[in-house]
C-alpha cells in the first residue's frame, strides 16, 4: 500500500514538472506471483507513459546502515558478528537450502552504472534493455562460503547451516540478464572482493 501510493505521488510531480527520471526496478518485475515484482512492473508502465527510462537492479549489496533491513549478503555477516559477540564461535542458520542462484552486484559498481545512464540519459532509447548486474551467477551457497572463509582467515569460527525449504523469493524462477549496457558499463568487482569491502566496512562501524 505504501508504495503504490509514493509511486501515485512522485509519478503525478514528475508528470507535472516534466522532469527526466530513471526509474528503478528489479529483474522480478515478471515474476507475477511476487507482490514486489508487480509493484516494479506497475512502475515499469508509469515510466513507459511518462517516457522516463527504466534500469532493472539485480540484487544490489552494500555496507546496510540499518542492518534489521539487510539483504542475504549483509545478513550472513551480521548473524556472524552477533554470534561471535555472544561467544568463541558463530553458528548461522539459513533461511534456505543455499541451491538458490543470483546475480550479485556491489554497491559501488551500482552507483556508476546509473552514473552511466544518466551522463547518457537522451541517448538511450526509452525500450533499451539496462539491466544493471554482475552478469554472473552465484549460489547462496557460495555466498555462505566466502563469508566463512573471510572469518576463518581471521582466526574466527563461523559455520552455516542449511535450512531444508527452497527459496520462496523467486521460486527458482531465472531471468537472464541483457548485457545491452556493457557497452558503456561493465562491472568491476568480483564477489568475493565486494563481501570483503563489506564484512570491512561493517567491521569498523562495530569497533
Amino acid at each position: 500500500n505504501n508504495n503504490t501510493r509514493l509511486m501515485a505521488n512522485a509519478f503525478t510531480l514528475i508528470e507535472k514538472y516534466k522532469k527526466p527520471f530513471v526509474f528503478a526496478s528489479s529483474q522480478m518485475s515478471n515474476m507475477s506471483y511476487s507482490p514486489y515484482g508487480v509493484l516494479k512492473r506497475v512502475g515499469e508502465l508509469y515510466t513507459k507513459a511518462l517516457n522516463g527510462l527504466t534500469v532493472k537492479f539485480w540484487n544490489v549489496y552494500g555496507i546496510e546502515h540499518d542492518e534489521e533491513k539487510s539483504h542475504v549478503i549483509t545478513d550472513f555477516l551480521r548473524k556472524a558478528f552477533d554470534g561471535l559477540e555472544k561467544g568463541g564461535w558463530s553458528e548461522v542458520e539459513m533461511l534456505t537450502d543455499g541451491t538458490e542462484e543470483r546475480q550479485f552486484l556491489y554497491a559501488e559498481d551500482c552507483c556508476e552504472a546509473l552514473e552511466t545512464v544518466m551522463d547518457k540519459y537522451d541517448e538511450f532509447g526509452r525500450e533499451d534493455p539496462l539491466h544493471i548486474t554482475s552478469f554472473k551467477y552465484s549460489t547462496v551457497s557460495e555466498v555462505a562460503s566466502i563469508i566463512t572463509g573471510i572469518f576463518h582467515d581471521e582466526g574466527k569460527g563461523v559455520t552455516f547451516i542449511a535450512a531444508d525449504s527452497k527459496d520462496e523469493v523467486q521460486k527458482d524462477k531465472r531471468n537472464e540478464a541483457d548485457p545491452y549496457i556493457c557497452q558503456w558499463w561493465k562491472p568491476k568487482t568480483n564477489l568475493k572482493d565486494g563481501i570483503m569491502k563489506v564484512y570491512r566496512d561493517m567491521k569498523e562501524s562495530r569497533s
